[in-house]
C-alpha cells in the first residue's frame, strides 16, 4: 500500500512505523523520493539481519550480533564532519549514504530490528536519540556511535552533555516514545538546521508539518515569523496573532512578538 502524502493523513489511522513517517517527512523537500523502494531496502537488509542473529537468544548477544553487523558491516556511522548537513535528516539519503544524525539512525536500526524480529524502540533521550533492545529490562544502544552499548555511567555522561553539568539522569529520559513524538523531534531537528541556515522558505514548510502535528502556538507563531521574513504578510499577521490570542500577554516573548506582528502590519520585514 502506497504511504500518504502527508502526516497528518498517516497518523489518521494510528501510530504508524517510525520509517513511515520519516519518508512521508521527507517528501517536502525530496519530491523524487520512492518510499516504496527505501521499504523495500530495509526489507532486504533485514533479510541479511535475520540470518546473522543465528542462535543469539540473550538480549546482550542480539546487541553485539546487531552492533557488529550495523556498524561494521553496513557501515552506518555518525555524520560527525557534517552534523547539519539536511541529508542527514532524510531517511532515504540515511539509508543510501550510511551515514546520518542519531535520531534518523534510530529510526534504521528500529526498522531493521523489527523486521528481523527483535523487539527494538526508539528512546527520546535529551540532545541524543537512543535505541532500546529487549524491552524494558533489555539495553540501551546509540545508533550514532556504533550502535554501541550503553552502560549508566554512559548515560550520565549523555545525561550531563545535553542538560549541563549538573543534569540529572532520570528515568523518563530512557522510556520509548511514539511515533508522532519520534516525528515532531525529527521536524524540530529540521526546523532548527534550516534557521540556521536562514532558510526561511524550507523553515516554514517545516512549521506548517509542525502545526498540523502538535497543534501547539508555538509552531504557528513561527511560521509566523518566518512568514514575515519572506513578505507574507497576511500570512504572518494571522499566526501572529493566534500565537498572542492562544498564549496571552504573559507570555515570555510576547513583547517581541508584538512587534512582528506591527512590522507586519505595516509591511515589514523581520528576521533578516
Amino acid at each position: 500500500m502506497a504511504l500518504p502524502r502527508t502526516l497528518v493523513e498517516l497518523f489518521a489511522h494510528g501510530d504508524p512505523a517510525p520509517e513511515d513517517a520519516a519518508l512521508v517527512l521527507a517528501r517536502d523537500f525530496c519530491p523524487d523520493l520512492d518510499p516504496e523502494r527505501t521499504l523495500a531496502s530495509l526489507d532486504s537488509l533485514a533479510e541479511t539481519l535475520r540470518g546473522r542473529l543465528g542462535h543469539a537468544q540473550d538480549v546482550r548477544s542480539q546487541a553485539a550480533v546487531l552492533g557488529t553487523w550495523f556498524h561494521d558491516e553496513l557501515g552506518f556511522r555518525g555524520n560527525e564532519t557534517d552534523y547539519y548537513d539536511p541529508r542527514n535528516s532524510y531517511l532515504h539519503e540515511v539509508l543510501a549514504r550510511r551515514t546520518g544524525i542519531p535520531i534518523t539512525l534510530a529510526v534504521v536500526l528500529q526498522a531493521l530490528g523489527r523486521r528481523a524480529g527483535l523487539d527494538v524502540q526508539g528512546v527520546g533521550f535529551p540532545g541524543h536519540f537512543l535505541v532500546r533492545l529487549g524491552g524494558p529490562l533489555g539495553v540501551l544502544l546509540d545508533p550514532f556511535f556504533g550502535a554501541r552499548l550503553l552502560d549508566r555511567e554512559a548515560l550520565v555522561t549523555l545525561a550531563r552533555r545535553a542538560l549541563g553539568p549538573e543534569g540529572v539522569l532520570r528515568p523518563e529520559h530512557l522510556e520509548p516514545v511514539s511515533t508522532r513524538a519520534l516525528a515532531t523531534r525529527m521536524l524540530m531537528n529540521l526546523k532548527n538546521l534550516h534557521e540556521r541556515r536562514q532558510d526561511h522558505r524550507a523553515a516554514l514548510v517545516v512549521c506548517d508539518r509542525l502545526v498540523d502535528l502538535t497543534g501547539l502556538p508555538e509552531p504557528r507563531r513561527d511560521r509566523g515569523l518566518h512568514a514575515l521574513a519572506l513578505g507574507a504578510l497576511a500570512a504572518a499577521e494571522a499566526d501572529l496573532q493566534a500565537y498572542l490570542d492562544a498564549r496571552g500577554p504573559a507570555a515570555p516573548d510576547a513583547r517581541s512578538v508584538r512587534a512582528a506582528l506591527a512590522q507586519a502590519r505595516r509591511g515589514g520585514r523581520a528576521l533578516q
